[in-house]
C-alpha cells in the first residue's frame, strides 16, 4: 500500500531515479518549507555550484541570506543583489533598486513606465562568454504589485538568436497585492531554440485593462526550476455543471482519461447540476472532486475566507472525496495575499487562470498553478503544442459543454481531445500529479 500523501508535500518522479519529497507550500514570505536532499545554486552569471544538503546551515546561495526566502529545488539565474545595473540592460520603462521589500536577499527590482499611457518596461540580461542551459529546466520568478492592477509577466529566451526563441506569459490577478512565486510557463514558440545555448532573457511588464497604464511591480529571485522528461495535461471543469458529467465524462473515459471537477457544495443536486451520485461515479472512476465556491474571496475579511475555505473542504471529506479534498479552484480566479495563504494553509494546491502552463515536475508555487480557458481551443491547441515539447504542464479549464458565450462546444471539446491524443502527454489529475502517479 502507498503511504498516504501529506499536506505541502509533492512526490514527484524523477525517472530512473525514482521518486523524492519536495517542499508544497506556496512560497509566500514568512511561509515554512522545506527541501530536497541536494540541489544546485548559481551565481549571477548562471554558473553552477553544489550546495549542502538541506539543514546544513552554512550555503554559499546568495538567495538564501534572507529568513523569508523558502528553500527551492534549482538554480538562481539572477538574485537581484549587488550592481544590479551591471547585469541588466533596460529597453522600455524604468528601474530603480529598492532595499528591505524583498521576496528574498537585500534588495529587489521596482519597475515602472516611463509614459502610463504606454504601459509597458522590458528589461534584458545577456549570458556571455558562457551560455545559459535551460534544457532541462524551467523558469520561476517572484513578483509583487504596489499598484493594484491586472498584470502580464512576459519572458523571451533567446535560445541562442531573435529567429529562435520561447515566449513565456504569466498574469496576476489584481487583487494579489504581496509577493508571490511562480512558473513562467511557454506559450509560443519561434524557429527552433536550443535551450542548452541560452543568450538572453528579456522580461516585459504590462498592465492589463484601462486607458491609464501605470503601475509599479517589484521582481526577485529568477530561478530555473528541474523539468521532468514529459509534458502532463489536466481536464478540469468548474461549478458541477452537468455538462461535466453528461458531455466530458464519457469523452474522457473514452481514452482511458481521468478529469477534476470544481465543486460548489452548495448548488450540489441543483438544476443544471451534478448530483451526489454523478460525484460518486466519477469518483470510483479516478476524478477528483475538488474544492470551490461562489464569492469572490478577497472581498472578504480573512475570517470568512477561512469559514469558507474551511466548509468546502469539509463537504467534500465528508462525501468521501478525500483525495479531491485537497485541491481548490479559485473563484473567478481571484485572490488575494491572505487568499493566497488560506489556500496554502489549508489545501495542498490551487488553481487560478494564469494564461500558460506550468512546470510538470514541481511547480515552484503549488497554490498558484495556472490555467488556461478551454473555449479558446486555436489556443489551447497552441500551447499544448509548445507544453509537449518543453515538457510542461498545461491545465486546460472548461465550465459548460455546449454552444453559448463563454461555453464551448462538444465539437470544439473533441478537437482538444483529439490533439492531446496526439501528444506524447500523461492526462492526469491534481492528486495523480502530486502523489506521483501518472495516467
Amino acid at each position: 500500500m502507498e503511504p498516504p500523501s501529506t499536506r505541502r508535500k509533492f512526490i514527484v518522479t524523477l525517472g530512473a531515479a525514482g521518486t523524492i519529497s519536495l517542499a508544497g507550500c506556496s512560497y509566500i514570505p514568512g511561509s515554512d518549507s522545506s527541501s530536497s536532499n541536494t540541489s544546485t545554486t548559481t551565481n549571477s552569471t548562471g554558473t553552477d555550484s553544489p550546495t549542502k544538503p538541506s539543514g546544513d546551515t552554512d550555503t554559499t546561495d546568495n538567495n538564501q541570506n534572507n529568513d523569508k526566502s523558502p528553500s527551492l529545488p534549482g538554480a538562481s539565474v539572477d538574485d537581484f543583489e549587488g550592481d544590479v545595473g551591471s547585469r541588466w540592460g533596460i529597453e522600455y520603462g524604468k528601474y530603480t533598486v529598492k532595499k528591505q521589500d524583498t521576496f528574498q536577499g537585500t534588495q529587489s527590482l521596482v519597475l515602472e513606465p516611463k509614459n502610463p499611457k504606454k504601459g509597458v518596461v522590458k528589461i534584458s540580461k545577456s549570458f556571455y562568454p558562457k551560455v545559459l542551459d535551460l534544457s532541462k529546466h524551467d523558469l520561476s520568478i517572484a513578483a509583487k504589485v504596489n499598484k493594484p492592477k491586472t498584470i502580464r509577466v512576459k519572458a523571451e529566451v533567446i535560445a541562442p538568436a531573435e529567429s529562435s526563441k520561447l515566449l513565456a506569459s504569466r498574469h496576476i490577478p489584481i487583487e494579489q497585492d504581496g509577493w508571490v512565486r511562480f512558473d513562467l510557463g511557454y506559450v509560443k514558440t519561434k524557429g527552433n531554440p536550443v535551450m542548452d545555448k541560452v543568450t538572453q532573457i528579456n522580461i516585459q511588464i504590462g498592465a492589463l485593462g484601462g486607458p491609464e497604464q501605470d503601475f509599479q511591480v517589484l521582481i526577485d529571485d529568477l530561478r530555473k526550476i528541474p523539468k521532468p522528461s514529459k509534458g502532463k495535461v489536466m481536464f478540469q471543469f468548474d461549478d458541477a455543471d452537468i455538462t461535466a458529467y453528461e458531455q466530458a465524462f464519457p469523452v474522457l473515459k473514452e481514452n482511458g482519461w481521468p478529469g477534476s471537477v470544481a465543486v460548489t457544495p452548495d448548488v450540489i443536486n441543483g438544476e443544471d447540476r451534478m448530483t451526489e451520485e454523478h460525484m460518486r461515479e466519477m469518483g470510483k472512476a479516478g476524478w477528483d472532486m475538488m474544492g470551490h465556491a461562489g464569492p469572490i474571496l478577497p472581498k472578504m475579511n480573512e475570517q470568512e475566507q477561512r469559514r469558507i475555505l474551511q466548509k468546502v473542504k469539509q463537504y467534500l471529506n465528508l462525501k468521501g472525496h478525500e483525495k479531491g479534498a485537497r485541491h481548490f479552484v479559485a473563484p473567478r480566479s481571484r485572490v488575494s495575499s491572505t487568499t493566497l495563504s488560506l489556500i496554502d494553509e489549508i489545501y495542498e494546491t490551487g488553481f487560478l487562470f494564469g494564461g500558460c502552463p506550468n512546470n510538470a515536475q514541481h511547480p515552484s508555487n503549488p497554490n498558484f498553478i495556472a490555467r488556461v480557458q478551454g473555449p479558446s481551443v486555436r489556443d489551447v491547441r497552441r500551447i499544448l503544442d509548445v507544453a509537449e515539447q518543453t515538457n510542461q504542464l498545461v491545465v486546460i479549464s472548461y465550465h459548460r459543454i455546449e454552444h453559448g458565450e463563454n461555453n464551448v462546444p462538444m465539437s470544439e471539446f473533441r478537437k482538444v481531445v483529439d490533439h492531446v491524443k496526439e501528444k506524447d502527454m500523461d492526462v492526469i489529475t491534481p492528486s495523480q500529479f502530486i502523489d506521483g502517479k501518472s495516467s
